[in-house]
């Protein structure tokens, strides 16, 4: 039997639950008879970077480099924390062996600035803004540098998968642009490692950008073929053309790479969405995703029933194709049945980029007659049917705890000219649904659109802050040209015109790993990127939705104030310490209290005593205990007798 090994890549935020192009293409396979181990290296470096050797061996280098900067001594505080508390971190989070919701709320924060703080610096985390940039990098890159344990990691890890799995096909499914350099490097190294084995790279980043990558030798060098289509299909036929006497050219949605020549894509994909099995996660390391919950994702569809929003790749893209498809709503909620009885889990996430309501409603349905109920949660636009209390009130009733949706703006005009197909009028009484209703409501903003206006843009704010108690704010992000989308295809209509340069343009300040990436762009009215973003980080800085979970103490709004008692002495709590370092070479050392959990740091007011090394302060001033009633309501420490 032949041997597949399916790769889910670093670097990318996608660590809440298993990704799901690995458990779609396995079952598929699976239910074909092949042989398949199916791995979430983005997941499992993360488990590896968070082990005591790992954050041991930084603290090593922290305290044998470390000049005294404030930067450095953060980092050697939050370090040594984290490995003071590792044993209690990573029962909570990455074993959940409590089952406490609450335990594992509590240190998902510090697991994931351990995970963060063991990255900086690594090549698989390098922002890059050019393919071919990036194709240079994996090219050159041939020892693994003195201190990137990310990396070494990432080797090791494939090391010992390739070694237990053996395989003759080795894919890489690839979601996001930042995890474009670790696919090559990957790659690079399968084929150092295991010449024979075939490699394979498909993924949304294929589908989007196969045409330029195929374009650079470099860059495919150590590829043997790429996949640009749903890819259940593609690899089991692929099996067929390898080892069987399948012709090569009947190998659905692939690009052959032979000796530097690139092949033209092979017929569509005849495999419809009713006929695929359910999601097999077998092999994957369930519950230890970077999330309080263990809970899965499902597709309802493939491809959007909408389509036409112009900066949307993925709905464009089915829309010109005419390649949308839907589940039904019984196999839908066959699917879920199948997830409890088989995993356990309790909630379900429907990932799709515009998921149909209705037909989730009928599922959710069909699943309460089977005796069966869990929570769920959508991404979908703001539609018409939100309008309905009673709609929205029932979703809440069949277990809806959240939507994620596309707000944008709240100018008509924009909106418009997006051709998002949604009313801005409609908005208010959405809302107001939702958050009566109980639904966490989690809005994606737009900056950088187009030819908007300041008065625009104010409005939007205002809206925003209006409701900032009723919302929370999952995603900020300028507007990207990405390809493939009617933005990008007809950008005369919109009023812009394109940078001559080979470097890409996405959300470095807002967005992990530069989020989307297109092409680089002049608005109508010029260079106008950098005042454009200045003017949308507003936003974020004067809108603090209280539905966000991770608000920062001092950003929630609070009860009425009463005249509160004296404070004279603080014990701060476990995770706030007291740091000594420099802001600057050539400064004096300085005093910081450092709060570890919310990322925060403050000088230590000279009006505060520092009794001892277990975080007690004490004031003997009266200007020193307002300092401390600060401290508590900002939640760094308690009051103490």
């Amino acid at each position: 039997m032949r041997k597949v090994m399916i790769v889910f890549p670093p670097t990318t935020e996608a660590r809440l639950f298993p990704y799901l192009s690995l458990p779609m293409i396995t079952a598929f396979l699976r239910r074909a008879g092949v042989d398949v181990g199916q791995y979430d290296f983005n997941l499992d470096l993360c488990h590896r970077l968070f082990s005591k050797k790992s954050l041991g061996d930084f603290l090593h280098r922290q305290e044998r480099t470390s000049v005294g900067l404030l930067k450095q001594e953060y980092r050697t505080e939050l370090a040594r924390f984290l490995l003071r508390h590792h044993d209690t971190l990573w029962r909570d989070v990455i074993e959940k062996a409590t089952g406490s919701v609450r335990e594992t709320a509590t240190g998902l924060p510090f697991v994931r600035q351990g995970v963060e703080l063991l990255l900086e610096g690594s090549i698989v985390k390098e922002e890059i803004t050019s393919l071919a940039r990036i194709a240079r990098r994996a090219a050159e890159y041939e020892q693994l540098a003195e201190g990137d344990f990310a990396a070494a990691e990432l080797y090791a890890m494939l090391v010992e998968g390739l070694e237990r799995e053996k395989p003759d096909v080795f894919a890489l499914s690839v979601a996001y642009y930042s995890q474009l350099l670790p696919t090559l490097l990957l790659a690079k190294w399968v084929k150092q490692l295991r010449p024979q084995t075939f490699v394979v790279v498909g993924g949304q980043q294929m589908m989007l950008r196969h045409e330029e990558i195929c374009a650079l030798p470099e860059f495919v060098q150590h590829i043997d073929g790429i996949g640009v289509g749903a890819g259940e299909e593609t690899m089991d036929k692929l099996l067929q053309a390898l080892f069987s006497n399948l012709p090569k050219q009947d190998v659905p949605d692939f690009i052959w790479i032979e000796d530097g020549i690139v092949s033209s894509r092979g017929p569509r994909s005849s495999v419809r969405i009713q006929d695929v099995p359910t999601p097999d996660f077998t092999g994957l390391p369930v519950k230890g995703y970077l999330h309080e919950e263990f809970h899965f994702g499902l597709t309802t569809c493939v491809g959007c029933y909408y389509g036409k929003c112009v900066f949307c790749s993925y709905g464009n893209r089915s829309r010109r194709e005419k390649s949308y498809q839907q589940k039904t709503a019984r196999q839908l909620a066959s699917e879920c049945r199948e997830l409890v009885d088989t995993y356990g889990v309790s909630r379900i996430n429907f990932v799709d980029e515009n998921t149909n309501l209705q037909l989730v409603r009928h599922a959710m349905h069909h699943l309460r007659e089977q005796g069966y109920s869990l929570q769920f949660t959508t991404r979908n636009r703001l539609e018409p049917c939100l309008l309905d209390k009673a709609f929205v009130q029932e979703l809440k009733e069949l277990g809806c705890v959240m939507m994620s949706t596309g707000y944008e703006t709240n100018s008509q005009r924009l909106l418009d000219r997006l051709d998002k197909g949604v009313q801005a009028s409609d908005y208010q009484a959405i809302i107001d649904n939702l958050h009566e209703a109980g639904i966490l409501l989690q809005l994606s903003i737009m900056g950088g659109i187009l030819d908007e206006t300041e008065a625009e843009v104010a409005a939007s704010q205002a809206f925003l802050a209006e409701n900032a108690h009723k919302i929370g704010i999952d995603v900020m992000q300028m507007l990207v040209a990405e390809p493939k989308t009617y933005l990008t295809d007809e950008a005369e209509r919109f009023d812009i015109v394109w940078k001559d340069t080979e470097e890409l343009r996405g959300n470095r300040l807002l967005n992990y790993g530069m989020g989307r990436m297109g092409k680089d762009f002049l608005y109508k009215d010029g260079d106008t990127f950098a005042k454009r973003l200045e003017r949308f980080v507003e936003i974020y800085e004067t809108v603090t939705p209280q539905k966000n979970s991770n608000l920062a103490p001092h950003k929630r709004k609070r009860g009425a104030k009463t005249q509160p008692e004296p404070v004279t002495r603080v014990q701060l709590l476990p995770w706030v310490r007291v740091i000594e370092a420099v802001q600057k070479p050539d400064q004096p050392r300085q005093k910081f209290v450092a709060d570890l959990l919310w990322q925060r740091l403050y000088v230590l007011p000279d009006v505060l005593i520092q009794q001892g090394d277990e975080g007690l302060l004490l004031a003997e001033r009266e200007e020193g205990h307002s300092v401390l009633q600060l401290f508590v309501q900002m939640e760094l420490g308690l009051p103490t007798s």
